[in-house]
């Protein structure tokens, strides 16, 4: 039998050449007739082939170079290193491009993996220079080669994911490689599994006018094409799917937006509503990224989110249906919303000037039946409209459609749609603004009014011709003028409410009161009761407007222009057009637009916006920036590193604009019996105007005209304004005057449980004491205290612990982690890890003891971390934390307003806890704890307890989570800058001082008494008028006053939660 002959042949590959498309490549080679092997380089785009000598050379590369094609159509194999690098237009561009490249490592915390992934990536043969700045989560590198730049950034990629998994990497282009791309077009075809068709789906594509060129790789399903100049993007979107759809029916077509801000065609978010089982979303979560469509997967069981990505290629509505179905059989009856990330599908409409809860009510009635919207809530408290758009019409139609109806239900409002810049706010407003300003002619009807009732009613009492036939007629007409020139409003607003279903409304109320009084003959209190009605709500809506006006003063953080930088001219533009990357300048007296990092300047800020702090601090160059600070007294040049909103204004203004959704048991108290309460005194209304007469002389005149002008009053008194006007305002009020104070409360609910609270429980390091780490004392042992240290870090040097950071940094020299081997992290003992041939162990007592290593205990007021070397006790060391400056006066001052215990909580020493316990004066201290049992003490401390004995936990908000979601209230510190901090908790306190839970806990309680002061107030008055009404002790004048006059009491008093003093 004979040997075949082999030689081997150098090919190139002309094209984008990634590591998965070298393996597809060399699998596809192997299959060839004649060839027998094939090494693909991915750096170098070469390829090796092994060729029998008894095929025909030409021949066989032919056929690979065909099914090279077939598999993606940008790829072509050529026999020379120079056609490769010139025959291509896009290869010539691609070689000329940019060789800088910067990418953001969302997520990034630990400051070792940083200088380990820079050094890596610096390490790199094609890398010139690399740098990671660990404050902005930056790194920057620059290329050797700019046509390599594709492969290395792979290849930097893996780095990264290898080295701290599980960041959130965004690549960022320099502006003129994406002003080269604002044409291209890039859309993954879920499903595709015929190469046949995606050959013929690129060619039809690219044989459009509009085209200039397409690809389609068959391998990640992803087409990418590049429209001609001029031509309309929509449209050749709408061509190449019809294309696809004629082509290969079926298909899942998405169309991948180059925007972060645009959305994120890989990623999945849902909601899990009702999820209380811990287990359960870590089974959900597990099986989710077990799924072979799933690139990750996150559970977030405090704020019960799944997030998910998506791998190329997977059919997103198809993957959906499964993690669904996960979903069901695991924890059945969960209310499951999946958030569309390509694209919004809310629409938010702040509604300024909106002072009528009635209209609020008309205005969410109307929005709803819109055209295109599946849902529309109205938040009276915050004037935010939130539509939910169901995509049968276009977003800009229903904008318009529903800001016509709000319009038009109250003339008088300005509509601002988040999302959209102040020009095309303006815009929309002047479209669907009437021709006539109704506003101000209410209020001319008004006055008018009110002028020519008091003349008709003068005339009428002491005109001297009073009983006369004529003069009685003129002062009738007079009257019934008066009437329908102020209430005539009112009687079309009932006229329509009841066409609508919708009777037990107060413009219904007043029409049947005052039409029931003129015609039973008391045409003038009848009238009087109408105007003055309208008087009350007419000064009722100026006191709303005031205290919304004063809320709104209250966070007026919301930069309105940032200062783009572009070569050496700025640029004045709307925040939300700066892009990550970008350039901005801020100058003396203006607020920081967005967050960011100093690159030039240095100043004092003022940070009060968001830490209610007036102390001014200082910036410099490296230092982070937030927008809502600032800027003093100098120019700042900062580089923005998120978009705005993601920026620490909007996150703050977005908490508090949406903390009203959350309401507290008072406020859904008040919905449930405002809607029992009119139906109730309507009812009282019909029995006191009937069966009295009834009973007592069913054919007197007089008692007719007696009782049912008592039932006619019964109705006036019967609107719930006062209440449901009041109680939101007030709740709305105390939030945002917590939020100016620096403290972010989430929800109505949470302001009221805080008014409860008896027992607050503390979290020790980053809470209670700095969480800033330092070795105090080094103790060795048959080794040198430097040997003793390079161990120790070494062990510590993969932990992201603040103890073990404390540790290398104290160290302080370079480390070579080639030279760890494994590492094991051990739960509550520590840390064993093989270093430089020898086990190492690092940890407590514990890890000791499990090992059987004879130490000497050490009693030291801090914590100790006992090493030992291949089984031999090797030393200790010390590492203290300070206690907060803040501390002390934090738990003096909770005991100062009734907090009956203060708890901490800590996995330290009993040692360590005992002494800060002591200095603070602690009620309580539990120690040597792990996280689980964190929870299960939490859960001790609530037993016996009663519904009104609410627990408070207080953390950083980043390892507390299960604790937090536990409380009843959970209290994230420094939540200045921090994600995790203001997404854990209930409650943020912005700025790092543990003495503002006291102030929060103050706020609570001084909203809730005015809370209940209205209720009490209220209900007191209507209560009152409506037994003097049945006794025939007050008329309609009362119920007037009864009605508008405490609404507008109300309303005022609740203003006062936004001056409140601090209480000592």
């Amino acid at each position: 039998m004979s040997t075949a002959t082999l030689i081997k042949k150098e090919l190139f590959v002309q094209g984008s050449l990634t590591t998965d498309v070298a393996e597809m490549i060399e699998m596809l080679a192997v299959n060839v007739p004649g060839v027998k092997s094939c090494n693909v380089n991915a750096v170098n785009k070469s390829l090796v082939l092994s060729i029998d000598t008894t095929k025909d050379e030409g021949a066989v590369i032919n056929e690979l170079s065909s099914l090279i094609k077939t598999m993606d159509s940008s790829l072509k194999l050529t026999t020379s290193r120079q056609e490769n690098k010139n025959n291509s237009k896009a290869q010539r561009k691609s070689a000329d491009g940019d060789k800088n490249v910067s990418i953001i490592l969302g997520g990034l915390n630990c400051a070792h993996c940083a200088e380990v992934i820079g050094q890596k990536v610096s390490d790199l043969d094609e890398v010139q220079t690399a740098n990671l700045n660990f404050v902005n989560k930056k790194l920057n590198f620059e290329l050797k080669n700019a046509s390599d730049r594709e492969v290395i950034i792979e290849r930097v990629i893996n780095i990264i994911d290898t080295t701290e998994p599980g960041l959130d990497i965004q690549v960022m282009e320099s502006k003129k490689v994406k002003k080269a791309q604002d044409n291209k077009v890039e859309m993954i075809l879920g499903g595709l599994n015929c190469a046949h068709c995606a050959e013929v789906i690129g060619q039809k594509v690219e044989a459009l006018d509009e085209v200039e060129m397409a690809n389609l790789n068959f391998v990640n399903k992803k087409l990418s094409f590049e429209l001609k100049n001029g031509v309309s993007r929509n449209l050749v979107i709408d061509k190449v799917i019809n294309i696809i759809d004629t082509t290969e029916p079926g298909l899942d077509i998405q169309v991948i937006e180059k925007s972060s801000s645009k959305g994120n065609n890989k990623k999945v978010d849902m909601t899990l509503g009702g999820l209380n089982c811990a287990h359960c979303a870590e089974v959900i979560g597990q099986k989710v990224e077990d799924l072979d469509e799933v690139e990750m997967a996150h559970l977030n069981f405090v704020n019960k989110k799944l997030s998910f990505e998506l791998k190329y290629g997977a059919s997103r509505k198809l993957t959906i249906d499964k993690v669904i179905n996960i979903i069901d059989t695991t924890e059945p009856g969960l209310n499951i919303q999946v958030h569309d990330n390509r694209g919004t599908k809310e629409l938010k409409l702040k509604l300024e000037n909106l002072r009528c809860k009635q209209c609020a009510d008309q205005i969410e009635f109307e929005a709803n039946k819109a055209k295109g919207v599946k849902s529309a809530t109205l938040d009276f408290g915050n004037c935010i409209l939130d539509v939910e758009l169901d995509g049968t019409v276009s977003r800009r139609a229903v904008t318009e459609e529903v800001a016509t109806i709000a319009k038009n239900l109250q003339h008088c409002l300005n509509i601002q749609v988040k999302g959209i810049s102040k020009a095309q706010n303006k815009a929309l407003n002047e479209k669907v603004t009437k021709k006539f300003d109704k506003d101000k002619l209410d209020k001319i009807r008004l006055f008018v009014g009110v002028i020519a009732y008091a003349i008709t009613f003068i005339q009428q009492v002491w005109g001297g011709n009073h009983g006369h036939a004529n003069q009685d007629m003129i002062s009738t007409v007079a009257f019934i003028a008066v009437y329908l020139v102020v209430g005539g409003d009112v009687l079309l607003k009932a006229a329509k409410n009841i066409k609508n279903g919708r009777v037990f409304d107060e413009n219904f109320l007043i029409t049947v009161a005052t039409l029931g009084a003129i015609i039973i003959g008391e045409t003038s209190e009848a009238v009087g009761v109408m105007v003055f009605y309208k008087l009350g709500v007419f000064l009722q809506g100026i006191a709303v407007g005031k205290s919304r006006k004063s809320i709104s003063s209250l966070m007026e953080i919301r930069p309105d222009v940032a200062n783009l930088k572009i070569g050496n001219d700025i640029e004045v533009v709307d925040p939300e057009e700066v892009e990550i990357g970008d350039i901005i300048v801020v100058k003396p007296g203006e607020r920081v637009p967005l967050d960011g990092i100093v690159i030039e300047g240095s100043s004092m800020v003022d940070t009060s916006a968001l830490t209610g702090e007036s102390v001014l601090r200082s910036v410099n160059v490296e230092d982070e920036v937030l927008s809502g600070f600032i800027n003093k007294n100098a120019l700042l040049t900062i580089e923005v590193t998120k978009d705005f909103g993601e920026s620490a204004v909007s996150k703050v203004l977005d908490l508090v604009e949406n903390a009203s959704s959350k309401k507290a048991k008072t406020e859904n108290f008040i919905s449930v019996f405002s809607k029992y309460y009119t139906p109730v005194v309507v009812g009282l209304a019909a029995i006191i105007a009937i069966i009295p007469p009834v009973l007592i002389d069913p054919s007197s005149k007089v008692e007719w005209y007696r009782w049912v002008l008592r039932g006619l009053t019964f109705l006036v008194v019967s609107c719930p304004c006062a209440l449901v006007l009041s109680i939101p305002l007030t709740f709305f009020s105390g939030i945002g005057f917590a939020s100016k104070n620096g403290v972010l409360i989430k929800g109505s609910n949470y302001l009221e449980a805080l008014r409860y609270v008896d027992t607050v429980v503390f979290d020790k390091t980053g809470t209670l004491t700095k969480g800033v780490f330092n070795v105090t004392k080094v103790n060795s042992v048959n080794v040198s205290e430097d040997e003793l240290m390079e161990y120790a870090a070494y062990a510590e040097a993969n932990s992201n612990h603040p103890i073990a950071k404390s540790i290398v940094k104290a160290y302080n020299k370079n480390l070579d982690l080639g030279k760890i081997g494994e590492y094991e992290e051990i739960a509550a003992h520590g840390i064993k890890v093989n270093y430089n041939g020898k086990t190492v162990l690092a940890g407590n007592e514990k890890l000791m003891k499990a090992n059987n290593v004879k130490y000497t205990p050490v009693s030291e007021t801090g914590t100790v971390v006992y090493i030992a070397i291949d089984g031999k006790y090797a030393g200790d060391l010390v590492i203290s934390d300070e206690i907060k400056a803040d501390s002390k006066e934090a738990i003096a001052k909770l005991k100062q307003i009734g907090i009956k215990q203060t708890v901490m909580l800590t996995g330290d020493n009993k040692k360590v806890a005992d002494s800060v316990a002591a200095e603070l004066k602690l009620d309580k201290v539990y120690s040597n704890l792990l996280p689980d049992e964190k929870v299960e003490k939490i859960e001790e401390i609530y037993q016996g307890r009663g519904e009104k004995e609410k627990v408070v936990f207080v953390g950083d908000g980043i390892n507390d989570a299960p604790v937090l979601a536990r409380a009843d209230v959970g209290i994230a510190m420094g939540g200045l800058g921090s994600d995790a901090a203001i997404e854990a908790a209930d409650v943020v306190i912005m700025n790092d001082e543990p003495s503002q839970i006291a102030k929060a806990i103050a706020i609570s309680k001084k909203t809730s008494r005015i809370v209940w002061q209205n209720i009490i107030f209220a209900l007191g008055v209507k209560v009152i008028v409506l037994v003097a009404t049945a006794f025939g002790a007050s008329n309609m004048w009362e119920a007037v006053f009864a009605d508008v006059g405490v609404a507008l009491i109300a309303v005022l008093n609740a203003m006062r939660a936004m001056r409140m003093k601090e209480e000592n």
